[in-house]
C-alpha cells in the first residue's frame, strides 16, 4: 500500500518584512499550513498578512532573542515536518519540485540542510565564504529544537540528516545601509552573549579581531572578486566584530549582573523568583540570572524578569569535584552580586568562589564565611517564606521592596492545548476542580479517609469535575481515596489524566475552577496562576510562612494549630516533624467542614445540600 504524502508547515519570524513577505509567502504556499509569527513590526507586514493571505495563521509575539522566538514558533506548528525559511530566502522552482519528491512519503531523515546563494545589491555574491553556508531549514519538529544561543542560533538535531541537492536565494541585504543595519543588530545580541559569559574587552578585540574578519573575508574568502560589493561587505563586517565588543563595554560598565540562588524544589523556587521580580524593578538595566535544580525550570520559564537560568544537577551536588568545576564557571560569568536564597553548604561554597564584589544569604552559624551580608530569617513573621525572600533583595538595593506573589508565565499556545486536551475528557461546560490528593511525601498528606471527605464535599456540594493531581508513584494510595469515596463521588473523579510534563500540568491547572488538597508545589502554583486554592496544610509546616493570599475570599487553609492551639504553644510547627502522622489523626474533615463549605460557595457553582457528609 503507498503511503500518503506527508503535510507540511511552513514557518516564519518576521518584522518589517514589508518588502519580502508577499515573495516569501508566494513562494511557500505549496505547504499545507502557512503560520507567521510577527515581532510587532511597524511597518504594513502585519496589514499585507491578514487581508490579502487570510489562510495564514498569523500571530504576534515580543522578540526576545531568535532561538526563543523561533521554539516558539515552532510549537504553533500542526504538522510534525516543518520548513522554516527566512522570509529575506526563496526556494528555486527545482529546489520545491525536489521537496515535494522527498515528502510523497514519510522520508527517513529528521532534518534537510540547503545550500544558500547570498545576493548582494541583487545580484549573487561568488567565490566567498558567504556561499559555503548550510543550514538546516526542514525537519521534524519533535526531533529538533534552537540552541540558547542569542544569535546564530543552531539547531539540535535528534537523527539522520542530509542536505539537499538545490541552493535557495538569499536576498539578505537590500542595500548598504539595510546590511549594516542588520550585522549592527546582531552585534548587540553578540555582545549580550558574551556579557552573559563574563567576558571582559581587551585591546585585541577593537584592533586585530576587526582587522582580521575584514582580511579573512576579502582576501582569504576571495571577496575582492566580487568588486566594490565585496569591499563594501568586508569592511562592514570587520565593522561588526569592532561594535560587538563596544557594545560588550557598555554592558560591563553600565549594567549590574546580578546571580539569585534557589537549590530547592519547585515551590521554593517559584517563591525565590520574586526576588527576581523585585530587582527587575529596582534595575530595570540589569542581567538578572537564576540558578535552580533542572528539574524545576518550567515553574520559572518565560518569566519575563530573569536574563538566563542557570541549571544545576545532582550530580553536581554531590560530587566535590563536579561542584568545584560548576563554581569555577560560576566565577567566569564575573557577576556583580550573589543573593542566595538556598544558604546551604554548596551554594555558599558557590557564593564564595564567584569572586563577586557582594554576596548575600540567611543568617546560620556558618554561613559569615560565605557571605558579606546576612539576613536572619524569623519564622513568626505572616507570610514569612516570601517577606525573608524579598530581605535578600533589600540587603542588596537598600530600600523598602514590595512583598507580592510569584507568577508563572504560560505562552498562549500552551493554554490553547490545555483546553484541547480537557475537551477531550471533560464536559467544559461544567466546573473542574483539581484535588491534589497527596502531598509530596506521607507526612505532608492528609490521611485517606480524611481526603475522601473532602473529595465526597466537592461532588456533593457542586456541579464541578474531580481531577485527581498525584505523582505516577503515588498512584496506588490515590486510588485508596479513591475507592474511599462514594459511588457518586466516583462518577465525578478523573482519575487517570496524565500529562506529559510539568508545563502542561500548569496549562492544564490554569483552566481548572479551583485547586483543593495538600499543601505543597500545586497550591503555591495555583496561586502563581491566579487559581482558587482551599489548603490543608501538614501538622509541622508553619502555616503562617506559606499562608499567603489568604486575605481574600478566593484562597482558604486550615492547620491543625487553628483547632488545638494548645498542642504547639510557643514552638515552631517543625520541631513536631517526627509526630506528623500521629498529628494528623486529629485534624478530622468535620473540624474544618465549614471553612471548606464557604469556599466552595464562593468559588464554584454550588448544588442544594442532600445530606450531610
Amino acid at each position: 500500500m503507498k503511503s500518503k504524502a506527508v503535510k507540511l508547515t511552513a514557518l516564519a519570524i518576521v518584522y518589517n518584512e514589508e518588502h519580502n513577505i508577499r515573495e516569501y509567502l508566494n513562494n511557500i504556499s505549496f505547504a499545507d499550513e502557512i503560520i507567521v509569527v510577527d515581532s510587532y513590526s511597524t511597518d504594513a507586514t502585519p496589514e499585507i498578512i491578514q487581508k490579502e493571505y487570510p489562510h495564514v495563521k498569523f500571530y504576534q509575539r515580543v522578540f526576545d532573542d531568535f532561538s526563543s522566538q523561533r521554539n516558539y514558533t515552532i510549537d504553533l506548528a500542526t504538522n510534525d515536518w516543518v520548513l522554516f525559511f527566512d522570509a529575506d530566502e526563496r526556494i528555486t522552482p527545482k529546489g520545491i519540485q525536489e521537496i515535494k519528491a522527498i515528502f510523497k512519503e514519510a522520508p527517513k531523515e529528521t532534518a534537510f540542510w540547503v545550500k544558500r546563494i547570498f545576493y548582494y545589491q541583487d545580484k549573487p555574491l561568488v567565490n566567498n565564504n558567504f556561499n559555503e553556508d548550510r543550514t538546516a531549514r526542514i525537519f521534524r519538529k519533535s526531533k529538533c529544537r534552537y540552541s540558547d544561543k542569542l544569535v546564530h542560533e543552531q539547531l539540535n538535531i535528534t537523527g539522520k540528516s542530509r542536505v539537499l541537492k538545490n541552493a535557495i536565494e538569499h536576498y539578505s541585504f537590500k542595500n548598504r545601509e539595510d546590511f549594516l543595519q542588520k550585522r549592527l543588530q546582531y552585534s548587540r545580541l553578540k555582545a549580550k552573549e558574551f556579557y552573559q559569559e563574563g567576558i571582559q574587552t581587551n585591546i585585541l578585540h577593537f584592533t586585530v579581531r576587526p582587522a582580521f574578519r575584514f582580511f579573512k573575508y576579502y582576501v582569504l574568502k576571495l571577496g575582492f572578486i566580487n568588486g566594490q560589493r565585496g569591499y563594501e561587505v568586508a569592511r562592514i563586517l570587520g565593522y561588526h566584530v569592532y561594535m560587538r565588543y563596544v557594545y560588550l563595554r557598555e554592558m560591563n560598565r553600565a549594567s549590574k549582573k546580578i546571580l539569585v540562588i534557589q537549590q530547592k524544589m519547585i515551590g521554593d523556587v517559584l517563591a525565590s523568583s520574586i526576588i527576581c521580580d523585585a530587582l527587575r524593578a529596582e534595575y530595570p538595566d540589569a542581567q538578572i540570572d537564576y540558578l535552580i535544580y533542572d528539574f524545576t525550570r518550567p515553574v520559572v520559564q518565560n518569566n519575563p524578569n530573569i536574563d538566563h537560568l542557570i541549571l544545576f544537577s545532582q550530580q553536581q551536588r554531590k560530587s566535590r569535584f563536579a561542584l568545584l568545576k560548576f563554581a569555577l564557571t560560576i566565577r567566569k560569568k564575573r557577576y556583580t552580586a550573589i543573593i542566595d536564597a538556598y544558604s546551604k553548604w554548596e551554594s555558599g561554597i558557590i557564593s564564595l568562589i564567584s569572586g563577586a564584589n557582594t554576596t548575600i544569604g540567611f543568617k546560620k552559624w556558618y554561613t559569615s564565611f560565605f557571605y558579606d551580608k546576612t539576613v536572619e530569617p524569623d519564622w513568626r513573621i505572616k507570610n514569612s517564606a516570601l517577606v525573608h525572600r524579598v530581605q535578600l533583595a533589600e540587603a542588596f538595593t537598600h530600600t523598602t521592596l514590595p512583598v507580592n506573589f510569584p507568577k508563572i508565565y504560560l505562552e498562549p499556545q500552551e493554554i490553547q492545548n490545555a483546553k484541547h486536551l480537557l475537551g477531550e475528557k471533560l464536559n467544559m461546560a461544567l466546573p473542574v476542580i483539581m484535588l491534589s490528593v497527596m502531598g509530596s511525601d506521607d507526612i505532608k498528606s492528609l490521611p485517606a479517609i480524611e481526603m475522601a471527605k473532602i473529595a465526597d464535599a466537592a461532588a456533593q456540594h457542586t456541579n464541578a469535575q474531580l481531577l485527581f493531581n498525584y505523582m505516577p508513584k503515588q498512584a496506588e494510595k490515590a486510588l485508596e481515596i479513591y475507592n474511599l469515596c462514594k459511588p457518586e463521588t466516583q462518577s465525578k473523579i478523573i482519575f487517570d489524566f496524565y500529562t506529559n510534563d510539568l508545563r502542561q500540568m500548569l496549562a492544564i491547572l490554569s483552566q481548572c475552577n479551583a485547586l483543593i488538597g495538600n499543601e505543597g508545589g500545586a497550591v503555591n502554583m495555583a496561586k502563581a496562576l491566579d487559581v482558587p486554592t482551599f489548603t490543608v496544610f501538614s501538622p509541622w509546616i508553619n502555616k503562617s510562612s506559606w499562608n499567603m493570599l489568604t486575605d481574600t475570599h478566593r484562597h482558604s487553609a486550615v492547620h491543625l494549630q487553628d483547632f488545638y492551639p494548645e498542642l504547639y504553644g510557643n514552638r515552631h510547627p517543625k520541631e513536631f516533624k517526627e509526630e506528623a502522622t500521629e498529628l494528623y489523626k486529629k485534624l478530622r474533615y468535620e473540624l474544618f467542614e465549614d471553612t471548606l463549605l464557604d469556599f466552595l460557595k464562593t468559588n464554584i457553582i454550588t448544588q442544594p445540600v442532600h445530606q450531610a457528609i
